[in-house]
Parts: structure tokens; sequence; C-alpha cells
């Protein structure tokens, strides 16, 4: 597995395009689909899919981590929400919570993590 995380339009995609292959097809994580379509290469935004599955009742660590097996060759891609002023309203406080607790397992059980700040990587792990 390889995880790429930055801030918001940094060039998640774009970077993991051009070190990778750029003919991998992407499943665009959305804010009300919760499930991820494992049959694609890169996974993109999963930070939207973890709100998805918040909303719909499902613990999104427990979804990832029995998922591992099917993630292990796969490229995913989170925006860093981390970072900041911490939300006053409770769902996005506890969003930013659950997305750091995700990363902190994909990055784990990742062979390469890369943070991307425009468009340029630094591989930490």
């Amino acid at each position: 597995m390889k995880l790429i995380i930055g801030g918001a339009h940094h060039g998640k995609l774009d970077y993991a395009r051009k070190h990778g292959d750029p003919a991998a097809s992407v499943y665009q994580c959305t804010e009300t689909e919760g499930r991820l379509d494992f049959s694609r290469e890169i996974i993109n935004s999963l930070h939207s899919a973890i709100l998805a599955q918040m909303r719909c009742g499902v613990d999104p660590l427990a979804y990832m981590e029995n998922n591992l097996e099917r993630l292990k060759s796969k490229t995913i891609i989170c925006d860093d929400i981390s970072c900041g002023v911490v939300p006053i309203d409770d769902e996005s406080r506890l969003w930013r919570e659950t997305v750091g607790r995700v990363l902190v397992l994909l990055s784990a059980h990742a062979g390469e993590v890369v943070r991307v700040y425009y468009g340029l990587g630094t591989k930490i792990k």
C-alpha cells in the first residue's frame, strides 16, 4: 500500500499519477458513499468516504481494519485535515479525529507514505 497525504488541492492525485502508473484507474470517494471500490488502483479523497461512513453509522476504523488485505496493493490518497483551528461543531471534530486514527492505521501497514506540499512529495516512510 502507498499512502499519499497532504492539504486540499496540493496535487496529490497528480503526484500519484506521475510517480506511479499514469493509466491507473481512480475511485473518487464522496461524502455520500462510504463504500470503497476495491477494483480501482487508486482510492482518492479517502477523508470524504470516512465522513460518509460516519454519517451512515459505520465505524471507519473497523471498516479499514477489515479491508486491509484488499488495500495492500492500492494507492490511497487522503487530505490531512488535522491542521488548523479545531472545529467547533461535534461532527467536524469527530471527523478530524477519525481521519487521524484511520491514517495512523494505514501508515502502519503502508509500504510507503508520502506527504505532498504544492505538488512536491516528501517520503516519510
